[in-house]
């Protein structure tokens, strides 16, 4: 064999080397990253375990029922009302998301439910927030939050809080209007700014537009006096409104983001954050994956790969992460023709009646008036009973306090328990203690879940 023959078969033999070097170089990187990914798993977990300690969570076996869980806890305390929350609802809602968004970032909206315990299972799990306000900034960085995990969501700001954000660091925030702007550039040059713009919100429920918003024509003027005050501009945001229902709102939202985005680059701003807002259904999946199928693709198609995408989910975790019981305490007959009280010996067919319960418009039942939210009533212990005509009443003394007219159940008993579903949106986060009755206590519960999926 030739010396060349000698360093080709050597060289041949360094190829070999080189090659088995290389698959075990990335095999070696195969196994790291999954230890990495198993030691993230645990850390999540592991912060779970704490977090189901420190708010006493116990666990909801499956082949236990709603109406059992209450009954138990019927024996264990002398409430009037209370809430069962289920942070297995939330882990589930965040499994949910990561497969249908995964390349979006959710900032819970503390607005929708700001108790401790969502926000700290939220927090464990690595979300990001968005706050409104000072006190709600500050509650998230009680929880150690990094400010980075914070946008400031309020077109309008108190001059107060945004001294606050400055001196923690919390940069990321948006504006709608030139006063805002210049506040911003006397109180915190330094921000990094998100422009809300007014989508169409006509198919949603609760609209926003009227409010907060930039209107489409007026985006670039506002963008360059941005520019001209040295402020920094790094994305645009919009909420097509809550309880939206149809999909077509976020394909027509983000085209509109799309031309801000190009706004933008005529006046050599780079911008790198779209901001989607909320409006996700917390129970309705095939509205939920409807919705996010047309983000997905309309991101895709309309923004670089570098543009970071994030949400404002608030009701789509919490709402049916919480149950409320609620007790009757008391009762009126009602004479149906003349809708007088009437006398205990009216018959059946001629009776209606009111019921008193012990939270009301002004605790947990708020959302009646400020969430367009029609509670469903049902009774924890069944009956066979015919349905009967009755209206609901809160505790307080305020005629306004009503929960439900012209609903039907079966009559009902003082010291009757009633419970109902989809509570944890917009309920307790607004809930007072007018006429002394406190806003009920939440009890924690664990559902079965995947936490390998986390």
């Amino acid at each position: 064999m030739s010396e060349t023959q000698k360093r080709n078969g050597e060289e041949v033999v360094d190829e070999t080397l080189a090659n088995k070097k290389v698959k075990v170089d990335a095999t070696t990187t195969a196994q790291q990253t999954e230890v990495k990914d198993q030691q993230c798993l645990l850390t999540t977990i592991e912060k779970l375990d704490l977090v189901k300690k420190e708010l006493d969570v116990k666990k909801w076996e499956s082949n236990v029922t709603i109406q059992d869980l209450i009954t138990s806890s019927l024996d264990k305390n002398d409430r009037d009302a209370f809430f069962v929350a289920d942070i297995g609802v939330i882990l589930k809602q965040w499994i949910k998301w990561k497969k249908n968004l995964p390349g979006v970032t959710p900032y819970y909206a503390v607005k929708c439910n700001p108790t401790v315990g969502i926000l700290k299972v939220l927090n464990a799990l690595g979300s990001s927030y968005d706050c409104a306000s000072r006190t709600e900034i500050e509650t998230v960085l009680n929880l150690g939050v990094d400010p980075t995990r914070i946008i400031y969501a309020n077109p309008c700001k108190q001059i107060s809080a945004l001294k606050f954000a400055r001196a923690h660091n919390v940069k990321l925030m948006t504006f709608d209007n030139v006063s805002e702007l210049e506040k911003i550039e006397k109180f915190f040059p330094e921000a990094e700014l998100v422009l809300r713009i007014a989508p169409d919100d006509s198919k949603s429920l609760m609209r926003f537009g009227t409010k907060f918003g930039v209107h489409i024509e007026d985006c670039f003027d506002l963008l360059e006096m941005a520019k001209e005050m040295n402020l920094k501009v790094v994305g645009v945001s919009f909420h097509v409104g809550s309880g939206c229902f149809d999909s077509i709102a976020y394909d027509s939202a983000l085209t509109m983001v799309k031309s801000v985005f190009d706004m933008a680059a005529k006046l050599d701003m780079k911008l790198n954050l779209v901001d989607v807002g909320g409006g996700f259904s917390g129970s309705n999946t095939e509205l939920f994956e409807t919705f996010t199928k047309v983000i997905r693709e309309k991101t895709a198609e309309l923004f670089d790969k570098d543009v970071r995408i994030i949400a404002e989910p608030g009701r789509y975790f919490a709402a049916s992460s919480h149950t409320l019981a609620v007790t009757v305490i008391s009762k009126r007959i009602i004479k149906q023709e003349d809708n007088r009280q009437h006398p205990r010996r009216t018959s059946n067919n001629m009776r209606q009646y009111n019921y008193y319960l012990a939270d009301g418009v002004y605790g947990s039942f708020n959302n009646v008036q400020f969430d367009h939210a029609k509670p469903t009533p049902i009774l924890l212990k069944p009956s066979n009973k015919q349905p009967t005509p009755c209206t609901l009443f809160g505790p307080t003394c305020d005629s306004i306090d009503v929960i439900a007219r012209d609903t039907q159940i079966p009559e009902l008993k003082i010291g009757d328990w009633l419970y109902f579903p989809e509570m944890g949106a917009y309920t307790t986060a607004s809930a007072s203690s007018f006429n002394g009755f406190c806003p009920p206590p939440v009890y924690y519960y664990c559902s079965e879940v995947d936490e390998s999926a986390l």
